[in-house]
């Protein structure tokens, strides 16, 4: 990983450290996490709290989800239902991500891109530059980008302190820009505390952040 790639890899660690928070989880509770995960990519959706409760070692299905949410390993609907496990998420987003015929919403642009790589699978990313409305489409397998388009493409962070679940504050700010033009636009409006990275260095980042989950 180049070093800017691991600015950017430490920056979002120290404010949601998921891999040491999910090492830190009873081990039947550290698999359910995992199943959350693998449930999106081979179904869409995650599994249920009935089927949460069902699996080997979980006694109390709420105590897990609340554990979960309170962690930030997950998002909670009112129902008290997962609507999220990041990289994935169920709330319609600009970032879709296809895999073996499903397609799933990521929370952010360096989540849709960390999908292959986290899974070690072969994905398409659709999603839309933020100033200028032009389509963005990234394919993968695993770590390597094998087309993007426009082949311009940036990915830019903006490194705030997130508010209440990082999914609703920070990887909002995680953000596709078409090109140079538009990315120094976006830039030019917070230069402090924006970042713009390559797609390579954002698949890079997000691969480090997201492969220990299932490691």
């Amino acid at each position: 990983m180049d070093p800017h790639a691991r600015d950017g890899y430490d920056r979002l660690t120290a404010i949601i450290p998921l891999a040491a928070r999910q090492q830190a989880l009873p081990p039947a509770w550290r698999d359910a996490h995992r199943a959350l995960l693998a449930g999106y990519a081979a179904h869409g959706r995650p599994p249920l709290r009935a089927e949460l409760a069902a699996r080997p070692g979980i006694d109390d299905a709420g105590a897990l989800l609340d554990r979960l949410a309170a962690d930030d390993l997950a998002v909670l609907d009112a129902a008290g239902e997962v609507a999220g496990a990041y990289p994935f998420t169920a709330e319609a987003t600009a970032h879709l991500v296809t895999l073996d015929g499903v397609t799933v919403h990521a929370m952010c642009a360096v989540d849709a891109l960390a999908v292959a790589a986290m899974l070690g699978a072969g994905t398409r990313v659709e999603s839309t530059c933020v100033v200028s409305g032009r389509p963005v489409r990234v394919a993968l397998q695993g770590s390597t980008i094998t087309a993007c388009a426009p082949p311009t493409l940036e990915v830019g962070i903006h490194w705030a302190t997130p508010s209440g679940h990082t999914a609703h504050s920070l990887c909002r700010q995680m953000i596709f820009l078409a090109d140079d033009a538009c990315a120094a636009d976006w830039q030019a409006e917070a230069p402090d505390a924006r970042r713009r990275y390559t797609p390579a260095q954002a698949v890079a980042l997000g691969a480090a952040f997201f492969v220990p989950l299932l490691a």
